[in-house]
């Protein structure tokens, strides 16, 4: 692992360490899929994080492979969340400076959401669904039964 892997916060949140460590949904050899943990902003649920194991700062520096995997976690992950929460909407988005690690964002805007809320802050809607420990970790598992089963169709 390179120097920037040892002070990454992703790094360690795949080691099991800081602050970002949330429930992990799949484990590939390439990458991770991880619900956002209950302390990083609203408790709402479903925001996923599909996260490159090698430390790679952008989309741009994927191989090949790693491109391949994170693209079909990606679909996988948007279409557990569908299947589990029934959303108005599941967005995904490639954003931010501020962690040099690829990581991408997929994540549920809850049915009955007001146009009001931003489509990126579906957490700052107050009267929101929100999850805890106990309904997140059922709600993980059932998404992760979505990358055992074959692709849908």
């Amino acid at each position: 692992m390179s120097d920037m892997g040892e002070s990454c916060p992703i790094c360690a949140k795949h080691r099991g360490l800081g602050p970002l460590v949330g429930p992990v949904i799949f484990a590939g050899e390439l990458v991770v899929v991880s619900h956002r943990p209950l302390t990083e902003g609203a408790p709402i649920p479903g925001y996923l994080f599909v996260e490159t194991r090698r430390h790679a700062p952008t989309l741009a520096d994927l191989t090949g492979a790693e491109a391949a995997a994170v693209g079909g976690a990606a679909a996988r992950a948007a279409y557990a969340l569908r299947s589990e929460l029934e959303p108005e909407f599941v967005f995904s988005a490639i954003t931010g400076r501020s962690v040099p690690h690829f990581h991408q964002h997929v994540f549920a805007r809850p049915a009955g959401t007001p146009a009001t809320i931003p489509w990126y802050d579906v957490g700052s809607w107050e009267d929101g669904p929100r999850v805890n420990d106990s309904s997140l970790a059922a709600l993980c598992a059932r998404l992760a039964t979505h990358f055992e089963q074959p692709w849908p169709g």
